[in-house]
């Protein structure tokens, strides 16, 4: 078994995996082909409900880079073959961590896994192209496991990304590129209006009315992507950021939240100095 390794950045908890899990993503129809590099998809017409959906899903950017062999050695031997076909059918996507840090600095809030520019995502070969032994034995690869604080984005004040940014600086610093694994960005979520257009949050259940939220293409790796994501979660060479969600509102800041809701369903201009702090 892997030596465990624990260490606190922040307010994030790096935990060891310690258990194998099997590879275990089951059947899924999408009608995927393999080709020598990466998964092709052939689109057929899919029926959700009173309307057919069709479009081409998100999928991982298809950029290839030399991999170097010690990096395919180190990948092959921390078991990222294991991990590999998520990545190469797109079922999951890895954030550049790089990209979450300046995400992060510019005041920007995390986009749903549709709305994400190209080079926010690692290609496959990318995330191989990345990897290095030596202590830690570790692959470049981050999961995290975070609160969700509202249905429709994870994080709508971006202080989960802010402790997350945190954290990655160093990470980034000494061990050099990083692919993520976050949910909202890398599994593919019900984001999409009624022309298929990915927004920037997701439809909650009872404002999707109208909405296309997922094309049945998306709609098949996402199931295929939450069967995978515990593999990831439980594999011993990935590392685990648990996020501690934010401390609730103290009991007069939820009393100043009330009464200025308040005021403003009355009309009543805000108290001065504008948000009560």
């Amino acid at each position: 078994a892997p030596r465990p390794r624990c260490v606190w950045l922040l307010d994030l908890v790096w935990v060891p995996t310690c258990v194998w899990a099997p590879t275990c993503v089951g059947s899924y129809q999408s009608c995927l082909l393999r080709s020598p590099n990466r998964m092709s998809t052939v689109w057929t017409r899919w029926t959700v409900g009173p309307r057919a959906l069709l479009g081409a899903p998100h999928l991982a950017p298809d950029r290839e880079v030399e991999v170097p062999a010690a990096a395919r050695a180190a990948w092959e031997a921390m078991g990222g073959g294991e991990l590999e076909e998520s990545l190469l059918s797109s079922q999951v996507v890895l954030v550049d961590a790089a990209w979450l840090i300046g995400l992060s600095s510019s005041g920007g809030k995390l986009p749903p896994r549709q709305a994400l520019p190209p080079e926010a995502v690692l290609s496959p070969s990318e995330a191989v192209a990345a990897c290095r032994s030596g202590w830690p034995d570790c692959l470049p690869v981050v999961c995290v496991s975070h609160a969700w604080l509202s249905a429709e984005h994870p994080d709508p004040r971006g202080s989960t990304l802010a402790s997350l940014a945190g954290a990655l600086q160093p990470l980034v610093e000494r061990r050099g590129r990083h692919g993520v694994l976050l949910d909202y960005c890398s599994i593919h979520q019900r984001c999409r209006d009624a022309a298929g257009a990915a927004q920037p949050a997701c439809f909650a259940p009872d404002h999707a009315a109208g909405v296309v939220g997922l094309y049945a293409s998306e709609e098949a790796l996402r199931r295929a992507a939450e069967r995978a994501e515990p593999v990831w979660l439980s594999h011993p060479h990935t590392q685990v950021a648990l996020l501690a969600p934010p401390p609730p509102p103290s009991a007069s800041r939820q009393q100043q939240l009330r009464q200025q809701q308040g005021q403003q369903q009355q009309g009543q201009p805000p108290p001065p100095g504008g948000q009560p702090g």
